[in-house]
């Protein structure tokens, strides 16, 4: 009988769920966020209770076997969430209240996140508790099928399944590095023609992700809501603070792949908290301490990768983990490491881990296979209703509609190159937390006030933050120093001073942009588009970010893409044929 393979990112932030059909075929992977347009979706099952039905039926053989993979293993920290679970369970009272004198103690003196660690305890445990118990439900009153294995997977494996599987290396060093796993946070892989072994995994409770998160929250920022982005654009506008750095570098050793706390960190932690911006203050206070926080980062992780190469696992190197997230480290990686080639998958941090859960259920069953080396195409997500689109055209009484079957790319870049703002919404959504041409916002990179109009006629958000480009591949060496194929804009890269001037809404103050690399195999569609835009301008590259508005998620359905529409300042929008204009 044929089988399905589902997996569940279970991390109680970020959850997602993938299909992995009965031939090893990604056939589905979407964040929760999505779905109930949620941020990060805090506390909430990947399988959702409604969502599931629809997935089972669109993509698998409801009568089949079903094999589910989630992203934690047991353990015996896990000992420890019972405990909380049952304590709260009895009604005693809140996390801060039940943590034992012992545990008290051994967070306060070695951990940088002891004001949050309960908590996240919590919705750890619960996280795993639930994951699963939506689709077994379904799967045996609703499709009257008692076919389900279940499988746990260790938190760092997963990621790197998710990122070795979507390389195009048959052979890669790859290391997972994030806030933390069952043990530690950084595992070393060698991953060689399918099979990926451990070469090194940390233990302890030093994190440079959860450093990372520590500087964010002292900039004045949320680690809860994903704010890390803001430091890393903030960062270029700062300068190194000497003092500072040496502060927040002795809070964190680096030992050959590993990571530990030195002696007296907590006092340490003490004075870099006094370092906080305080409340109330404007963000351009905090932009030494987030240039200062990110050359830390950048530093540990260079010394790290370095590390990592002399132990002559590849020349090249997969990344994956929360950490693999920081694209303005990233761009730099090939010019500080010795590695030779490169790859980040859409999705690195927990999210992508429903993906790796689905491929270790899969390959565990087939080992005599291996996944040909290839770029893995972001565009697993959901498609728009046609039954919403429909409604649309029968109710809205919308004036501006026009159906443009076979020309809708000319007309959308027309008004782009008019210094048009158009919403673009196409096919399959992407997998991931960046619009890759399919939910876009899409603008003229050539417009010095592009950035600001942007960021205050539709984001909503802090005047600072930079715009990704989207470029043709064959354009790429013209425009960037050092080119590098970037599919899912997870590097940024140094523009040719040249070019400066030419497309100014897309450099940012450091002279870097965080680039898409587009090609016509890859997105036609997208492709077409960018090339059209080109044909009337001669610059082959459009201004491209997400389809949000600051604090919501990508959007999801025809009504939020609506709805982002008409709240904001875009003039027109693109759902497949359709344009819609104001």
């Amino acid at each position: 009988m044929n089988r399905y393979y589902i997996g569940l990112a279970t991390t109680c932030h970020d959850p997602a769920i993938a299909i992995v059909n009965p031939t090893g075929e990604v056939v589905f992977a979407e964040a929760s966020e999505r779905y109930l347009q949620n941020k990060k979706a805090w506390d909430v099952q990947p399988d959702n209770f409604h969502q599931i039905v629809q997935l089972i039926e669109n993509y698998c053989d409801p009568k089949a076997e079903f094999v589910v993979g989630s992203s934690w293993s047991f353990n015996p920290f896990q000992i420890y969430l019972a405990q909380i679970h049952q304590y709260l369970l009895s009604g005693i009272g809140e996390p801060e209240s039940i943590v034992q004198p012992s545990w008290k103690r051994l967070f306060s003196s070695y951990s940088l996140y002891y004001e949050r660690v309960n908590w996240m305890m919590v919705l750890q445990f619960t996280a795993m508790l639930k994951a699963g118990r939506n689709l077994a439900y379904h799967m045996r009153n609703r499709f009257n099928n008692d076919k389900i294995i279940f499988r746990r997977y260790q938190h760092h494996l997963t990621h790197a399944a998710n990122a070795c599987y979507s390389s195009p290396f048959a052979d890669a060093a790859c290391m997972v590095i994030d806030g933390e796993g069952e043990k530690g946070s950084i595992t070393c892989y060698h991953y060689r023609n399918g099979q990926i072994k451990t070469v090194r995994q940390s233990t302890g409770l030093a994190s440079l992700g959860l450093l990372y998160s520590d500087i964010t929250t002292l900039c004045g920022y949320h680690w809860y809501k994903g704010e890390e982005w803001k430091v890393m654009g903030l960062a270029p506008y700062g300068k190194v603070d000497p003092e500072l750095y040496d502060l927040i570098r002795s809070l964190i050793e680096v030992k050959g792949c590993s990571l530990k706390f030195p002696p007296q960190v907590a006092s340490k932690f003490a004075k870099l908290k006094a370092r906080a911006v305080p409340p109330n203050s404007s963000y351009w206070d905090a932009v030494d301490l987030a240039c200062t926080g990110q050359k830390v980062f950048n530093d540990v992780m260079e010394e790290l990768l370095n590390n990592f190469y002399k132990l002559g696992v590849s020349e090249n190197l997969v990344l994956g983990g929360g950490c693999a997230l920081n694209s303005a480290f990233n761009g730099s990686i090939l010019e500080k490491t010795p590695f030779k080639g490169l790859h980040i998958p859409s999705a690195p941090a927990d999210d992508g881990n429903a993906v790796g859960a689905a491929l270790l259920a899969y390959y565990e069953e087939h080992p005599q296979e291996s996944p040909k080396p290839a770029i893995r195409l972001p565009y697993l997500g959901s498609t728009v209703r046609g039954k919403s689109l429909e409604n649309l055209l029968r109710f809205s009484k919308i004036e501006k509609i026009r159906h443009l079957p076979d020309t809708i790319h000319l007309e959308a870049a027309r008004l782009l190159s008019e210094g048009k703002l158009l919403g673009w919404v196409q096919g399959r959504a992407e997998f991931g937390p960046r619009a890759l041409g399919n939910r876009s916002i899409l603008a003229d990179p050539r417009s010095p006030n592009m950035k600001a109009e942007i960021n205050q006629r539709i984001k909503f958000r802090e005047e600072y933050r930079p715009f990704a480009p989207s470029i043709l591949h064959e354009f790429g060496d013209k425009y960037f120093e050092n080119y590098q194929e970037s599919p899912y804009m997870e590097r940024t890269l140094r523009w040719r001073k040249e070019v400066w001037e030419e497309v100014p809404a897309v450099v940012h103050v450091n002279y870097t942009g965080r680039l898409q690399t587009v090609k016509r195999e890859w997105n036609q569609k997208y492709y077409d588009l960018i090339k059209a835009f080109y044909e009337i301008t001669a610059v082959p590259i459009l201004l491209n970010t997400s389809l949000n508005v600051m604090g919501k998620p990508i959007i999801h359905s025809v009504e939020d893409a609506v709805s982002v529409f008409y709240t904001t300042g875009l003039d027109a929008l693109v759902i497949e044929d359709y344009l819609i204009e104001k």
